[in-house]
């Protein structure tokens, strides 16, 4: 049986006082608490092994019960997990929800909902009421999951002056079995169920075969069991580790280190936490806000004021991974796939006409100061010679 693992993730430029108000105030209320638990070991153990931070990540949970995903009288499990990233100066929402054949009904229907879910977090609104897709927070009821994670969301920012809203999204879709089976023979097979995650398309039934598999494009993965296809949307990705693999990494690390990397075991609910694409996918999403957020200051104000091209740099730097090269390498095709290039060479642009506004405002500046310097000189040179005139006529 295969279940369909779906991680959303929204980015959002946040100042350190204002993060310092989200987790700290929203665990004095009681709305969020230490990623803790199995999912909590789960996350640490990938990112001890994947990840090398300069300033780690703070994350945190949205306590149990609170967020609810239903469609008529079945539920879905879901996580909701907050973090503040004191390297980017930017806060990272991620809901997690497992679909398996317990949840579908049909064939194929894992992947109907799996869609059905990846649209209603980008606004689609149930007109069924609780018998549609929705999602609940604490008591309340909304009819679209993105109305729900958009509400949580300011009450998680209640007070912090916030402008910034959920624009800045993306998915990760992960596909786990436990078969061992080299995935993308599947995808070869047919492509379409995977672009429809990809695309969020609903009609995949009816999209042609070559379309699809050219839209997926080729597959990243530095295991026979691992297939990741990147898209405009994020990732998808199918995963059929086995046991055959965990109990060989075991074997291979208790020898020259005397115990297990805890990383190879990873079975986690969360999908992309394997592998790290979700780590990715938070970092290009990052990417995306803090540059869409010049673009919009700089179009905002209309001033002539230059932008400092460190800003720039600032963004460009996390183009310099903190992931291992292997897995930088899906990180740069996600950057092409989700448009990052595109943004960061608009603000780029901008930059370069400011720098090139400021020069010309600097060679003006300058040139009319020197032309007072020689009105003053020449009116000071004429004074001079008056006064030599007059005192030569005072001495006859």
């Amino acid at each position: 049986m295969t279940a369909v693992l779906l991680t959303f993730a929204w980015a959002v430029p946040l100042s350190e006082q204002e993060a310092a108000k989200v987790l700290d105030g929203g665990r004095d209320r009681g709305l969020l608490a230490h990623l803790d638990g199995k999912l909590g070991a789960e996350w640490a153990a990938a990112e001890n092994f994947l990840a090398s931070y300069t300033k780690p990540p703070r994350r945190r949970m949205l306590r149990k019960r609170r967020l609810s995903i239903r469609g008529g009288a079945v539920g879905l499990p879901c996580e909701l997990v907050v973090t503040w990233h004191p390297a980017y100066h930017a806060m990272t929402l991620v809901l997690a929800t497992t679909i398996s054949g317990a949840a579908a009904d049909g064939p194929a229907a894992e992947f109907d909902l799996a869609i059905a879910v990846l649209q209603s977090l980008q606004g689609r609104e149930t007109a069924n009421g609780e018998k549609g897709l929705h999602g609940g927070y604490g008591e309340q009821t909304f009819p679209s999951l993105l109305k729900t994670v958009t509400h949580i969301f300011e009450d998680l920012t209640r007070g912090c002056g916030l402008t910034e809203g959920l624009s800045r999204k993306g998915w990760c879709v992960e596909l786990r079995s436990h078969d061992g089976h080299p995935p993308a023979q599947r995808v070869a097979a047919d492509p379409r169920p995977f672009y429809g995650l990809a695309t969020s398309d609903e009609g995949w039934r009816f999209v042609p075969r070559e379309v699809a598999r050219d839209a997926l494009g080729p597959s990243w993965g530095t295991r026979s069991f691992v297939a990741a296809y990147t898209m405009a949307g994020g990732i998808v990705c199918l995963n059929s580790k086995d046991s055959d693999y965990v109990e060989h990494q075991d074997e291979l690390m208790r020898g020259p280190f005397g115990a297990t990397e805890p990383y190879f075991g990873i079975d986690s609910e969360i999908g992309g936490l394997d592998h790290g694409m979700l780590f990715i996918l938070e970092r290009v999403l990052i990417r995306m806000a803090l540059a869409d957020q010049w673009l919009a200051s700089m179009k905002k104000s209309g001033s002539r004021t230059r932008l400092l091209r460190g800003s720039l740099d600032d963004i460009l730097e996390m183009l310099h991974s903190v992931l291992p090269p292997e897995v930088d390498s899906l990180e740069r095709r996600l950057v092409t796939s989700m448009g990052v290039e595109r943004i960061i060479a608009q603000l780029d642009r901008q930059a370069e006409a400011m720098d090139e506004e400021t020069r010309y405002a600097y060679e003006n500046t300058v040139s009319a100061r020197v032309t007072r310097l020689t009105v003053v000189t020449v009116v000071l040179t004429v004074v001079t010679i008056v006064l030599g005139v007059l005192q030569v006529l005072v001495s006859l």
